[in-house]
């Protein structure tokens, strides 16, 4: 019987297929690349969108078709017979970054990551925007709209969803007659709508922070992704590749670079971008950010993206790459980081609390 750490992997949507689809994208490229590893024994739960959860052997199409489906009472009865060490979320949805964050903390099982509180302020876009701006980072001007409502604000601005990631939502206004488009398009997926001054295109960068063993915080090398005037914004069709229904089935290929070539006087601007974010939000282990630097080269806060889901193409682990730190090396870190959180807690078992 193998001794080693039991490892979770939380995969799937409680919301919508598009978000299964991107969490089946991100977990398998994360269980594929450590199942050689040897280190951990990983083990992939799938939650799904009717309310039952599996437990396929591995993420295979023919895996996950087969597995039997079961309810949420025998998934908690199979979970504490796992008796996880850890879980890994990979869930993009809504619910699956903050109540089913909750969940694990529930189970008593260590989260990698940042946890459930901190990823309901993150998704919020106009509350992560009023908590940084108060630390002391630079954000575009902005007003927030309910159904109805019109901006104050003329263009060019960008309309975006206040709760929704992945771009779904999000559009480029630099005329009047085009605002209500885009701001019908926004409120399908929230009821709440951030208009946001439109920063003139420079440089459009990502930009994290991994925290290290002595709670120090290293600034990783940035992506920069080439845009055009004519193409100034990224949209959800930069990022994934879909179906004809428009589920996810893959990453999208562009131009983009890492390690951006940037200068010392920049390179310490987003530092102290990032640094001051990441302790503003309450982060854990990781972040990572959207970042537009002006044509002047000031950088300007845009959103937050607290996930990573350890694959090759997750973008904190490219990022990690370029700096000698390799997806092991950074996920054993994270997840021995997690599980020593429980021991330091001085809690063994896995099961309610209370």
């Amino acid at each position: 019987m193998s001794t080693r750490p039991v490892v979770l992997h939380l995969c799937g949507s409680a919301a919508s297929d598009y978000y299964e689809g991107v969490s089946v994208v991100y977990a398998t490229g994360c269980l594929q690349e450590i199942a050689e590893h040897g280190t951990y024994t990983n083990v992939a739960c799938i939650v799904h969108l009717d309310g039952s959860w599996s437990f396929p052997s591995n993420m295979s199409e023919e895996a996950r078709s087969s597995a039997e489906h079961m309810s949420i009472d025998q998934a908690v009865l199979k979970i504490k017979e796992l008796n996880p060490s850890a879980v890994v979320p990979h869930m993009f949805c809504l619910p699956g970054m903050t109540a089913f964050r909750c969940f694990c903390d529930v189970m008593n099982i260590p989260l990698v990551g940042n946890p459930a509180a901190v990823m309901a302020l993150s998704t919020n876009k106009w509350q992560t925007r009023a908590l940084v701006a108060c630390h002391g980072v630079k954000v575009p001007a902005a007003e927030m709209v309910s159904m109805g409502e019109v901006p104050k604000m003329q263009p060019p601005f960008m309309v975006k969803p206040c709760n929704e990631d992945n771009s779904q939502g999000v559009a480029l206004v630099q005329e009047l007659s085009a605002l209500q488009s885009a701001l019908d398009d926004a409120f399908q997926f929230d009821h709440e709508v951030l208009v946001e001054r439109y920063v003139p295109l420079g440089r459009e960068l990502r930009v994290a922070v991994l925290e290290q063993d002595d709670k120090s915080l290293q600034l990783l090398p940035c992506i920069e992704y080439f845009l055009t005037e004519e193409d100034p914004i990224r949209t959800a069709a930069h990022k994934l590749v879909t179906d004809q229904s428009g589920k996810p089935v893959g990453l999208a290929s562009g131009g983009r670079k890492c390690p951006a070539d940037i200068d010392e006087p920049l390179r310490e601007k987003l530092r102290d971008l990032a640094t001051r974010s990441h302790k503003a939000l309450g982060c854990r282990d990781y972040s990572l950010y959207d970042v537009r630097v002006d044509p002047q080269g000031e950088p300007y806060f845009i959103e937050a993206c607290l996930y990573c889901s350890f694959s090759p193409q997750s973008v904190v682990v490219a990022m990690a790459a370029h700096a000698g730190q390799d997806q092991r090396s950074v996920f054993e870190m994270l997840v021995n980081r997690a599980i020593s959180r429980k021991k330091a807690a001085g809690t063994r078992t896995v099961g309610m609390k209370g």
